[in-house]
């Protein structure tokens, strides 16, 4: 019996690369294809996160925005319908120095007037006296106190006046304009309580028994007769104003003493729109 002989194999070819080893490698080897890139699930989670963080910035910035938007109409409401006001000179009654139509800013909080301070006054109508017991002889000249209470009694029922109403009812509430049945004058403090005020029929204003010399006035001072008696002692809490325009302004020769819970505030400032 022959025994086989076995022969190494032979050397490849010159030029020839042995095939690979097709023997599957350990299962120790083997990457798991989770482990090696992040799959479609991760990535849809982390864009999700991404989503919810940035509608969480966009709400953020936007309930800032609007708190700071409520704090500045808050300031602004306060500063302007409780610290200061603002109101339109509805005639000329303080000409020269204030025309009709100019932008008056008045300060709320000062109510202790002193003689020289221009104020702003609210009064009631049913408080005025009745315009026609005015007379030619009276030296009071019918103006805005007879135009307002005109005003005040017209009423218009078509839509456009609901319209209107509702807007002045608006404005009454934010302190821009004077409630129904009130009215608003612009005068200069004479005479504070305590005081004695008379004008003569001679045209001679006289406090505390002084005859007073107003540079600022360019007209003399007459009494309406009919309406004020002379003289008068203001008592606690009262102040005596005239207009600059002192031939035909409604002041106290008109309406009397004026209150301090009838004073709105002292002028502070004017924004002149007319004859500039």
């Amino acid at each position: 019996m022959q025994k086989k002989t076995k022969h190494p194999a032979p050397d490849p070819a010159p030029g020839i690369v042995p095939a690979p080893d097709q023997t599957a490698a350990p299962a120790a080897d083997i990457i798991p294809a989770s482990d090696a890139a992040p799959g479609d699930a991760d990535k849809k989670a982390e864009a999700k996160q991404r989503r919810i963080k940035a509608r969480k910035r966009r709400r953020k910035a936007l309930r800032s925005l609007l708190l700071r938007t409520l704090m500045l109409l808050l300031v602004v409401y306060v500063l302007f319908f409780h610290v200061v006001g603002l109101t339109v000179m509805p005639n000329g009654d303080m000409y020269p120095r204030i025309d009709a139509g100019d932008m008056v800013l008045f300060y709320r909080l000062d109510r202790d007037v002193r003689a020289q301070d221009i104020i702003v006054i609210e009064k009631s109508l049913s408080s005025l006296p009745d315009v026609e017991k005015t007379s030619e002889d009276s030296g009071y000249v019918p103006g805005s106190v007879q135009g307002i209470r005109i005003s005040q009694e017209q009423e218009d029922g078509s839509f456009a006046g609901k319209i209107r109403s509702a807007l002045k009812n608006a404005a009454v509430w934010l302190r821009l304009r004077s409630p129904e049945g009130t009215t608003q004058f612009i005068c200069r403090v004479i005479a504070v309580s305590g005081d004695t005020v008379e004008i003569t029929e001679g045209g001679h204003l006289i406090v505390n028994g002084n005859s007073m010399v107003e540079t600022n006035i360019f007209s003399s001072t007459v009494p309406y007769l009919g309406f004020q008696e002379y003289p008068v002692k203001l008592q606690p809490g009262e102040c005596f104003v005239l207009a600059d325009l002192r031939a035909g302004g409604a002041d106290s020769r008109f309406f009397g003493p004026v209150k301090t819970e009838e004073i709105l505030g002292t002028v502070i400032t004017i924004m002149r729109r007319n004859n500039l």
